[in-house]
Parts: structure tokens; C-alpha cells; sequence
């Protein structure tokens, strides 16, 4: 096997992770909607609601942004910028949207210490997918370039 079908192996198994991951992060903010309107709504108050439907609505923001970043790596090839731009991604999910669910459903304030860091991921998840897109597709022609990663 070559080093570029190697390259574009590694690829499609990276960019399937974070396709699946993806998905995974849009069915778990679907149940969270669905709990949250059906379970949390009843017992916070107007603004802990609000903010859960921030957390809600980020996290599918994200998912699809996730699934993008899959097909993207399975298009260009498992390149840095986009590999980083998704772990950055599921961070900042994590952060953001987790804290700001555990914010809400505790009551413990300490828990929107998170939301910040997880902002700031996800912001310069969204600036590393824009860079590592631009650099693929200057250097799409370039056979080589695919199998360097």
C-alpha cells in the first residue's frame, strides 16, 4: 500500500469519527430538547430555561458542524487544521454545553465557569475549520498534499 492510499485511509476513518460524532452530539441534543421541554421546563424559572435552550441550540449547532467537518476530511484528506478544528469542536460542546446543562439542572452557579472556555473553543474551532479549508483547497491539485496531513 502506498503512502497516499495510506493517507487517504487514515482520511475516511478520521472524517467517518467525526461524521459519527456528529451525529452522535445531534441525537443527544434532541433528547435534551425533548427532556428539557418536557422535564426541566416545569421546574426553572424563565432565564435557567433560557439558558438551556442556549446549551440546546449551540449543541446542535455544533453536530452539524461536526458532521461538516467529517465530510470535509473525507474530501481533502486527514489534514491538522481540520483534525484540530474538530476536537476543538467536541471541547468546546463539552464545555459550553455542558456547563451550561449543569448550570441549569443543579442550580450550582459554579458550573457557567465552563461556558467561557467552552465559547472560546468553539469560536476557534470555527476559525481552524475556515484556515484548514482554505489551505486544502489551494493545495487540492497537489497530489501530495493529501497524504502529509
Amino acid at each position: 500500500m502506498t503512502g497516499c492510499s495510506a493517507g487517504r485511509k487514515r482520511g475516511m476513518r478520521a472524517g467517518a469519527y467525526f461524521a459519527m460524532l456528529g451525529a452522535l452530539v445531534m441525537a443527544l441534543a434532541v433528547i435534551a430538547g425533548a427532556a428539557g421541554d418536557h422535564l426541566v421546563a416545569g421546574r426553572v424559572g424563565g432565564r435557567a430555561l433560557h439558558i438551556y435552550d442556549i446549551a440546546n441550540r449551540f449543541q446542535i449547532y455544533h453536530g452539524l458542524g461536526l458532521l461538516l467537518i467529517g465530510v470535509l476530511i473525507r474530501q481533502y484528506g486527514r489534514r491538522r487544521l481540520l483534525c484540530a478544528a474538530g476536537l476543538l469542536m467536541v471541547l468546546g460542546v463539552l464545555l459550553f454545553c455542558g456547563g451550561l446543562y449543569l448550570l441549569v439542572l443543579t442550580g450550582y452557579s459554579f458550573w457557567a465557569f465552563f461556558a467561557p472556555m467552552g465559547g472560546t473553543a468553539l469560536i476557534f474551532s470555527w476559525l481552524l475549520l475556515a484556515l484548514g479549508i482554505w489551505r486544502a483547497s489551494k493545495t487540492q491539485g497537489n497530489g501530495d498534499a493529501d497524504c502529509n496531513g
